[in-house]
């Protein structure tokens, strides 16, 4: 269950509040407190101080539950509000209802001006089904102030949409709202636990409640856009965005929650034309950065995506492996070999036995036609684990296509093939091979085999086909070439392969 706050949190408070009440004790207090928390409850029962100790003592040990037994058993004859405090948030962090209800009272005796204190021991009433007693407590505890009313009511809201709170929260913001209605922090609290509690019509209600007192209220009209998303009437919300964009259109924080949304009703394209308003126009932050990364490359936006990584990046005191690796390969896509080379060399600085950055680079290199510095960067690779079927491969390969070195080149993919032989990538090679050795038809048998794999994968297309031509079979190649450009767009080797043989 979802705690009121962390054991941390409490612990950091204690120390700035508590803390010298209880070296006070350490000092005064007459009982000794033995160094074991289930020691005798005997020093409680007769010094509440020491009691304190002992309960400070569980809770640091992460004993919240006894913590929560001990400042029960000595909160009705504490006389420090910070200490009785302490006690009740502990109680509500071991979820013991009755010893929080206990220690609020005792906090609002100590306290009875605590806003904090009311407000505390209303959430208790409401957690223990009290929705009205609940209600007066919180009522009772709002600042006379406007603004600071206003400003506890947020936070209150903030509290009331914790789904550990029963579904009567609802129902104490709306009576909260409707015993203050001239506020409008009230309507918008009102519309905010209303949506986080799955209730968007009574969301919308308050939220054009409160716009009625001030319709250019931005935080009104993005949660009246959340309730119309809520609603499934995500044409009206878009609206919304993107007319508090035209007004702000330097404002990152609602464009990307406008990309988001987008992004969750399935919009891509246009959640990644405002990703890319976000990149343009000098976004920093992680977050969204990482966002359009992912979206870019999941639709094939590279530039989008290489701009917003060099950006994440340079907000970054180092560059990371990850990063620069995805850099070179981006690189590559767009054509930019030269510079994904440089890229690769700078990851590789201190990085000499990371394979997948030196076959990323083996990859690059023979994209430039520098078959050495491949070859060197695979035997590497090979030398380091003899088992790696990627680097036995696209060596192998490499020398099949652009060597004269077949045979050599064959051996390595017959290697990487026994260690792999489900891999289509694998079974094209040895179709190639087999095809470069001048066997035709035990060529034909593995390319049928990886084109079927792949559903037709143009570079495979491309070798079947060239197959077939040289077997007198060309129409059936041009049917396989012809398939393999449907829909997929430009394809380099498919095409020099076509133009070649045509």
């Amino acid at each position: 269950m979802k705690r009121f706050a962390t054991l941390e949190w409490l612990w950091a408070r204690w120390r700035r509040g508590l803390g010298g009440f209880l070296a006070v004790a350490l000092l005064t207090a007459c009982v000794p407190v033995k160094d074991n928390t289930e020691a005798a409850m005997e020093p409680v029962d007769t010094a509440p101080l020491a009691g304190v100790m002992a309960a400070e003592l569980a809770a640091a040990r992460g004993n919240v539950d006894r913590a929560s037994r001990l400042y029960d058993r000595v909160g009705g004859r504490l006389g420090d509000a910070a200490a009785v405090e302490r006690g009740a948030q502990l109680a509500l962090l071991a979820d013991d209802l009755p010893a929080a209800g206990r220690l609020t009272a005792r906090w609002v005796e100590l306290a009875p001006d605590s806003g904090d204190a009311l407000r505390l021991q209303g959430l208790v009433r409401l957690r223990d089904g009290d929705a009205d007693g609940a209600t007066a407590r919180l009522l009772e505890s709002l600042p006379d102030d406007p603004g600071e009313r206003d400003v506890v009511i947020d936070r209150l809201a903030r509290r009331l949409s914790d789904r550990a709170l029963p579904p009567q929260s609802l129902q104490v913001m709306a009576a909260i709202a409707d015993a203050l209605p001239q506020s409008r922090a009230a309507r918008l609290a009102l519309a905010r636990v209303a949506i986080d509690r799955d209730e968007p019509r009574v969301a919308l209600e308050a939220v054009d409640q409160a716009l009625d007192r001030q319709p250019d209220s931005r935080n009104a009209r993005l949660l009246r856009a959340d309730a119309l998303l809520a609603l499934e009437r995500p044409d009206a919300a878009f609206a919304i965005f993107a007319e508090l964009l035209e007004t702000s259109p330097d404002n990152t924080s609602l464009r990307f929650e406008y990309a988001q949304a987008l992004l969750e009703r399935g919009r891509e394209t246009a959640a990644l034309e405002q990703f890319g308003r976000l990149v343009d126009t000098g976004a920093t932050q992680p977050r969204m950065l990482n966002a359009a990364i992912v979206l870019a490359l999941r639709s094939g936006a590279d530039e989008l995506a290489l701009t917003a990584l060099r950006r994440l990046r340079a907000g970054s005191a180092s560059a990371t492996r990850q990063s620069l690796l995805l850099e070179g390969r981006l690189l590559r896509r767009l054509g930019r070999t030269g510079q994904s080379l440089e890229v690769y060399n700078r990851a590789l600085e201190g990085r000499g036995a990371d394979a997948e950055l030196r076959y990323a680079r083996a990859m690059a290199r023979i994209a430039t036609d520098d078959l050495a510095g491949a070859e060197t960067d695979l035997r590497r690779i090979i030398r380091d684990d003899p088992t790696h079927a990627e680097a036995l491969n696209a060596l192998g390969y490499t020398l099949v296509d652009q060597t004269s070195r077949i045979d050599e080149g064959a051996d390595l993919i017959e290697k990487a093939y026994a260690i792999r032989p489900e891999s289509p990538a694998i079974i094209d090679s040895m179709g190639w091979a087999a095809y470069r050795q001048d066997r035709p038809k035990a060529a034909l048998e593995y390319l049928r085999r990886a084109h079927e794999m792949t559903g037709g994968a143009p570079e495979i297309a491309a070798h079947l086909g060239e197959v077939l031509w040289m077997l007198g079979r060309r129409d059936e190649a041009q049917s396989v070439w012809q398939a393999a450009l449907s829909g997929r767009g430009d394809h380099p080797v498919l095409e020099e392969t076509m133009e070649r043989l045509n």
